[in-house]
């Protein structure tokens, strides 16, 4: 959905913008195709989870495509990696930085050397976050509410694989940090995705980091705005879901959808509607209008400059639908091969 597309642009233009700095970008993805709600939907649905991974892959690449969005370094997952996420777990079992509670292994919170995502936040706060976003602290026996799940005992239906520590599926966290461990080089240079992934994910992932390999995950997180519909955040629970496929075959340009997207500072919070697509055909015509024109050395170092000062696209949208930006000198830069490069629009 929209939530999600404007992420992964977000991410797609910090590429671009490291390209012009002349920067060699090892970008990658992983798909959590071992998920608890990914479990919940197929049993709601009566599908099998393989099927439902395959055909939301499907949507997914295509809807990327469709966007022009630069396809990561290494796209990976957790079903092809298990055996790299099991070592890690046993590794974490081995130092004693993890506990049993009935079929649940449990990783230990570090409540002393606390991830800095969370600092502004009590401990009662972060409870209740955790039970809004899927954690179980109110389990009796744990050790400490926010501790997460490492390995679990998969339900009937479910995928599971049997190593020396149990019978099972591994938890959310580690399914990440082993990846990264395996894909890129600890500590990031950046880590990113939606804001509503700061806690629990990205904090716990950065804990049990420190604790299980002696890095920091990430030295700086990029946490982009939440995407409102119908007045609150689209999430599947809620179903307020505008999706990019939909749009794409009610014929509004996928390239309208992308400059919907970058119209919008990308650290913002906003909501979607029907208006959104409206001023996005207005930029998009404008742009369309003066493909073939050109950018002055000085006008095209300002678009640049904006594009390095925290991906200031609005402002870029603005300069460029003044007329006088342009020329029609051709020793200057042509509007769409910067348009292409720069910012990914095709026009």
């Amino acid at each position: 959905h929209l939530g999600h597309a404007v992420t992964y642009l977000t991410f797609d233009l910090m590429i671009r913008a490291l390209h012009l700095l002349g920067k060699k970008v090892n970008y990658v993805q992983n798909v959590t195709d071992i998920d608890d709600p990914l479990f919940e939907r197929a049993k709601r649905d009566g599908k099998n989870w393989e099927e439902i991974v395959n055909l939301q892959l499907d949507i997914y690449r295509d809807d990327m495509q469709a966007l022009n969005i630069i396809a990561p370094t290494s796209f990976v997952g957790v079903v092809e990696n298990i055996e790299i996420i099991a070592t890690d777990i046993s590794s974490s079992i081995a130092k004693n930085l993890t506990y049993e509670l009935g079929d649940h292994t449990y990783f230990k919170t570090n409540i002393v050397d606390r991830s800095k995502l969370v600092s502004k936040y009590s401990d009662e706060e972060l409870v209740t976050i955790s039970r809004e976003r899927g954690g179980d602290p109110d389990r009796q026996g744990k050790e400490n509410k926010l501790d997460p799940v490492i390995w679990k005992k998969s339900l009937p239906q479910e995928p599971k694989w049997d190593f020396n520590f149990g019978e099972g599926r591994p938890g959310w966290h580690i399914e990440c940090i082993s990846l990264v461990n395996k894909f890129a080089e600890l500590p990031l240079d950046i880590q990113g995705g939606g804001k509503d992934l700061i806690f629990p994910h990205h904090s716990m992932c950065e804990e049990q980091t420190k604790s299980l390999f002696g890095k920091k995950l990430a030295n700086a997180y990029c946490h982009v705005g939440m995407v409102a519909y119908q007045g609150s955040k689209m999430s599947k629970s809620k179903g307020n879901l505008v999706f990019v496929h939909e749009l794409i075959k009610q014929d509004v340009s996928a390239q309208v959808i992308r400059i919907l997207l970058m119209s919008k500072k990308w650290t913002d919070d906003w909501e979607y509607d029907a208006t959104c697509i409206t001023s996005a055909e207005v930029i998009f015509a404008s742009l369309f209008a003066n493909k073939d024109r050109f950018l002055s050395q000085d006008k095209y170092n300002m678009v640049s400059e904006l594009l390095l000062n925290n991906l200031n696209i609005p402002a870029i949208f603005e300069l460029l639908q003044d007329s006088s930006t342009l020329s029609d000198s051709i020793t200057d830069y042509r509007l769409d091969l910067v348009l292409r490069h720069l910012l990914g629009v095709i026009v």
